[in-house]
């Protein structure tokens, strides 16, 4: 092989190489949001966030009366506290948005926690194994994510590596290894089932740190094996428990049943002082309850619904746009948010309601309450409203003066047959080339049939209505971002979604125009030439057809932007662009049944819908009450809320799954499905209450808060199907190995 083949070769392979390691864009991660404030409306001192009103923070309901309490509260919080008298932000100085240094407060405290072994076996003081060292540790959330304390001080942290829940178990026969993380393992050497006992060892990367026999057929301290060390500032510190079942003979061998396990990392130990830096904060308190922080550096806000205003590695303020508060010009709204960049499971929640102290009414949840329903923070003003609101609402509405929910009767947890409302309405949006264009009456083309259209959000997605009917819903395949564009050279196929495609046949770059057609499953519906070089109207081009009850009903938009020559082709620009599904029209009839509700009320403005079935509440803060294919209630346990000995937290919640971004795209696409719902709006999200996750995230593509929640990650929108989820790369790798086989070829002839 020459030698100019051989250095072709080798920058090929260093290319190839930058290619793999090329971050991977796609699907923008969900967001996860606090509750919103309006700042013409929020005084100075009432930006504020918990447990309760955020879900970056971590939230144990059946704690929930000590993480909201006024004083000696637990868990963590977020406030912004006026310090200099200048930018206060609030009504008085609603345009405001600088948070000036120190006032951006960040406090922690620990709290206490049963050990499951404790909490599950009903044991007390006296009869707790000795071994223990009490019934109690101590917990303290670190932004975010939750941490054992040593020596209950929480300014030593260790990271929780596991904590078995009270149902789970695990089972093992002799020769097993049991992955608990973090490098630790437990592995079972032997299974002695006449004398009801187990040999096991626990290991650290290979090298066993503790072994023991226990006996499964005694006193719960026979059946429980700990393991203590010297760490952080502590000595002797318990770091393992678990405890042995039982031991019995399967169909093939003898096998041993460990629960209530515990572990913490004893080797790495977080430890905390005054003056450190975390995360653009700096530590300006540590007592023996707990820890405060403030921004080291002033925060300027900037107030773009698409910006994101980071204030520590993965929290930002996001904020509406200029004005779009409720009343002044110059007033905005804001909210703490985090994306989910993270793979794993998750829990989107509603804000938690105590029975004791909520009266029948109260229970009620809109798109700033509930992560479950679609929120377009420039809209909020119309979401919130207490009459002609916009959006979906859930809502608990008494109806037989039976079983009434609240504090009049705080332990009762039956729902009636049609006292849970479901309710969404229809609002108006402005199609993208008119708001980005800053389009008018006059000056909006006449094919798009005004400035708006009518959206529809159902059981969390959103939906266009035809003809204005919101009993009328079609699906949105695509809808481009103001700042997306697409740019295809002659021959190219642009995958819009659902079977639609945009094909470039011929671009004109001295006359200024590309010819294009919109075909679905291979069968051309429109095609047009399109002046890049003209008007509005001269750039934009729309499809009309005859669906629903509508008759020549828009369904596409796309504006092409200009046309060019590129290094070697000529090519197109489309941005603005537009399509619902015209061939799959969702249509609500009075009587029907959707997902556990029946549909009870149409009319021009929305549909209400109503539970079919009454239910039943199983008050168990490890049970999901399902009232939706996907959403359901959870508890606390019985006796949990405030003040009644039989009272509770509810709130409404549904789990989603964020995929590993390294996923195939057949597997993103066998995962990631329509019925998904996820939205990039999430009010509140709680992960374990018991795990300490690594929340250490990177920011992915931005992942727009969207006047028209276009980017909800819902399959049918944002870049379509098709193009939403490819991966970056694989284009270059086939190029690059296609290229290295042609030289390879040459050579051999």
């Amino acid at each position: 092989m020459s030698f100019s083949i051989r250095k072709l070769l080798h920058s090929l392979f260093i290319a190839l190489a930058i290619c793999l390691m090329l971050p991977q864009l796609g699907l923008a991660a969900p967001v996860i949001c606090g509750i919103s404030f309006d700042t013409n409306e929020t005084s100075s001192d009432g930006f504020c966030w918990d447990a309760t009103t955020f879900g970056g923070f971590n939230y144990p309901v059946n704690k929930h009366k000590d993480f909201v309490s006024s004083e000696n509260l637990w868990g963590e919080r977020l406030q912004y506290i006026e310090k200099d008298g200048k930018d206060k932000l609030g009504k008085n100085n609603p345009g405001n948005h600088v948070i000036g240094e120190g006032e951006l407060v960040y406090s922690t405290r620990q709290f206490s926690n049963k050990y499951e072994l404790v909490s599950s076996l009903g044991l007390n003081a006296n009869i707790t194994p000795a071994e223990l060292g009490g019934m109690f540790y101590y917990k303290l959330p670190w932004f975010g994510k939750p941490y054992a304390t040593v020596n209950n001080d929480p300014t030593q942290l260790a990271n929780i590596v596991i904590t078995q829940g009270s149902s789970d178990k695990k089972t093992l026969k002799a020769g097993d290894i049991w992955d608990l993380g973090k490098g630790y393992s437990l592995i079972v050497n032997q299974v002695d089932v006449e004398g009801n006992k187990v040999w096991f060892s626990l290991s650290k990367k290979g090298e066993e740190l503790e072994s023991g026999i226990v006996n499964t057929d005694g006193t719960v301290e026979d059946q429980i094996f700990t393991a203590t060390a010297d760490f952080g500032d502590g000595k002797d510190q318990l770091y393992f428990i678990t405890y042995v079942d039982s031991v019995f003979v399967s169909a093939t061998d003898s096998v041993a049943v460990f629960k209530y396990t515990w572990l913490i990392d004893k080797d790495d130990i977080l430890i905390i002082e005054n003056g450190d830096e975390y995360q653009g904060f700096e530590v300006k308190e540590t007592s023996e309850d707990g820890i405060v922080l403030e921004n080291s550096k002033s925060i300027t806000l900037n107030l773009d619904k698409d910006v994101k205003n980071y204030f520590t590695d993965s929290w930002y303020f996001q904020t509406s746009d200029k004005g779009k508060g409720s009343s002044s010009p110059s007033g905005y709204i804001i909210l703490p948010a985090k994306e989910l960049d993270k793979p794993g499971n998750y829990t989107l929640r509603g804000v938690p309601v105590d029975t004791a102290v909520t009266s029948a009414d109260g229970f009620s949840w809109d798109a700033t309450t509930f992560g479950g329903f679609n929120y377009p923070i420039n809209k909020h003003k119309d979401f919130v409203a207490s009459k002609n609101w916009w959006g979906e609402r859930l809502q608990y509405v008494e109806s037989d003066s039976q079983n009434e929910l609240g504090r009049n009767n705080p332990g009762n947890h039956v729902i009636g047959e049609g006292e849970l409302l479901y309710s969404t309405r229809q609002f108006s949006e402005k199609h993208k080339v008119v708001s980005e264009l800053g389009l008018n009456a006059n000056t909006t083309p006449s094919e798009l049939g005004g400035m708006f259209y009518y959206k529809l959000h159902w059981f969390g997605k959103p939906y266009v209505t035809v003809d204005n009917d919101p009993t009328q819903l079609a699906n949105i395949v695509i809808n481009q971002d103001s700042k997306d564009k697409k740019t295809l050279k002659a021959g190219d196929i642009w995958d819009l979604g659902k079977g639609y495609s945009l094909t470039v046949n011929q671009v004109d770059v001295e006359g200024d125009k590309v010819w294009f057609s919109l075909s679905k499953n291979g069968e051309e519906l429109e095609s047009g030439i399109v002046n890049a070089d003209g008007t509005v109207e001269s750039q934009t081009f729309t499809a009309t057809a005859d669906f629903g009850d509508g008759k020549d009903q828009l369904y596409f938009i796309t504006y092409v932007d200009s046309v060019f020559v590129s290094a070697t082709d000529s090519v197109a620009v489309f941005k603005y662009t537009w399509l619902i599904d015209k061939d799959n029209v969702l249509v609500i009839e009075n009587g029907d049944e959707y997902q556990g509700f029946e549909v009870k009320e149409t009319s021009k403005d929305g549909i209400v819908l109503k539970n079919s079935k009454s239910i039943t509440l199983n008050l168990d803060k490890d049970k999901k009450n399902y009232f939706t294919d996907s959403w359901y209630f959870q508890t606390s346990d019985e006796g949990k809320g405030s003040t009644s000995s039989n009272g509770y937290v509810i709130y409404p919640a549904t789990d989603i799954t964020v995929e590993d971004k390294n996923a195939t795209e057949s597997e993103r696409n066998n995962t990631i499905t329509e019925e998904a719902n996820v939205t990039d709006t999430v009010s509140i999200v709680n992960e374990s209450e018991s795990i300490s996750p690594d929340h250490r995230t990177t920011s992915t593509s931005e992942a727009s808060f969207e006047d028209s929640e276009e980017n909800n990650n819902h399959p049918e929108e944002g870049a379509g199907e098709g193009s939403s989820v490819k991966l970056p790369g694989f284009g270059i790798l086939s190029g690059i190995l296609g290229i290295i086989a042609c030289l390879a070829l040459r050579k051999k002839s």
